[in-house]
């Protein structure tokens, strides 16, 4: 193998890391400083819940509008965090800075850890490089401490990383699974959608290491049944407070009946400035919190699920101009009250079109995980409201490819540049 080829698979050296680190954080903190700043309020669901946590109330009264009991609204690792945040500085001005130091931090590893997925996935340290410098230079991800967002991302990447290693060890089989089932079952703790990410790597990963059929089997089995019992004392939980079996959350119903409505747009903040919000969702709402409470989350949120279902049988015109323009907002956002991430999340969604084209073309295996991730895991967004938040914890599949295609256009221009100036030589 070439030294340059070499070069392209290194990792570049620790000082290098420790700048585009420092750069990405500078950018978070910058970003803090002059777009609006991050909320900590009683709106905030899982802020709501570690307020709860740190009063010694337990997971409980997610909702502003007042208290409701017992919850599973949010998943539960975040709040948790945000509330051993709250117990551990206690003053709220101490908590704030902790809560949005910890998310800058997280930004600053989200753009380090590129680089060896890019080296993973590509096998070449540049794509991961550009894309890093990309969310480092241009506003590219929300700063949102309030939210899990930035949290998911950088856990689904090192989910990605770790289970890599262990599945390429030279370990059992059934060590193997059982340990990528328990990270799988963390990851879910932070962020059930996060089931996409996780099944669809493993998959892609089987796919193309092609392991023996009873290997894979024993794998298969004893990850299911590490992320199950990682997942069963939240699960056994919901069933005894809340009376109810779900993945993690149960917040579907109450998410499809306030995005699906007479008065619903597609995006959340138009939702926000029309009054909708107000309108539909307990959050917000005190007399939809007031049911909620009186009839229990469960049975609450099954009732909204069937009042959102019969809304869209019986408006499916509507539903599907909703939903095309969710779909749309996804990928290309509508610049809103935060532009500037909406021009980003589309330069990103385009390069990345034309990274994948790249991948496909030189026969890449790792397309088949990025393109199944980028299928599947949008579906549940695409039926509710729409906000840049929740492409987060997955753009940095797009970025890779967005990366790789940054990486070419540089070539063709260097490329262009030398052959200029050896026509002028002449």
């Amino acid at each position: 193998m070439a030294v340059a080829e070499l070069q392209t698979r290194s990792l570049p050296s620790l000082p290098a890391v420790v700048v585009l680190f420092a750069l990405a954080a500078v950018s978070a903190t910058w970003q803090l400083a002059v777009f609006p700043g991050p909320a900590l309020g009683r709106y905030f669901e899982s802020v709501a819940v570690a307020r709860s946590l740190a009063a010694g109330h337990g997971f409980a009264n997610p909702f502003g509008a007042l208290e409701t009991g017992p919850t599973a609204h949010v998943a539960p690792l975040f709040p948790l965090a945000l509330g051993g945040l709250m117990h551990l500085f206690g003053d709220p001005r101490s908590f704030a800075f902790a809560a949005i130091g910890l998310c800058v931090f997280l930004h600053g590893l989200h753009a380090v850890l590129l680089l060896p997925l890019s080296r993973l996935l590509l096998a070449d340290v540049r794509p991961g490089v550009w894309a890093a410098l990309f969310t480092a230079v241009v506003p590219a991800i929300p700063v949102l401490p309030q939210w899990e967002s930035i949290w998911s991302a950088t856990g689904s990447m090192l989910f990605c990383l770790a289970t890599a290693r262990i599945l390429r060890s030279r370990r059992p089989f059934w060590i193997k699974g059982a340990a990528s089932g328990a990270l799988c079952g963390v990851l879910l703790l932070l962020n059930p959608a996060l089931v996409i990410v996780s099944g669809a790597w493993m998959a892609a990963f089987w796919f193309c290491e092609r392991p023996p059929l009873t290997g894979w089997l024993v794998c298969a089995l004893t990850f299911l049944a590490a992320a199950a019992l990682v997942c069963l004392p939240w699960t056994l939980r919901n069933q005894r407070q809340l009376g109810g079996l779900f993945l993690v959350r149960d917040n579907l119903g109450i998410e499809l009946y306030s995005s699906n409505a007479d008065c619903a747009q597609a995006r959340g903040d138009a939702n926000k400035e029309s009054g909708c919000h107000a309108l539909m969702q307990a959050n917000f709402n005190v007399r939809e919190a007031a049911l909620l409470r009186d009839m229990g989350e469960v049975p609450y949120n099954r009732s909204r699920l069937a009042i959102a279902i019969a809304w869209i049988r019986g408006h499916p015109a509507r539903f599907r101009e909703l939903t095309r323009r969710r779909f749309k907002e996804f990928w290309f956002p509508t610049p809103g009250e935060a532009p500037w991430y909406a021009y980003s999340m589309r330069t990103i969604t385009a390069l990345s079109l034309a990274g994948l084209f790249f991948m496909v073309r030189a026969r890449n295996k790792a397309a088949l995980g990025i393109v199944l991730v980028l299928a599947f895991y949008p579906v549940v967004y695409y039926f509710v409201q729409a906000e840049i938040r929740f492409r987060v914890p997955i753009l940095w599949m797009s970025l890779l490819p967005a990366g790789l295609a940054m990486q070419k256009a540089a070539a063709l221009l260097a490329d262009a540049r030398s052959a200029g100036g050896k026509r002028a030589a002449n």
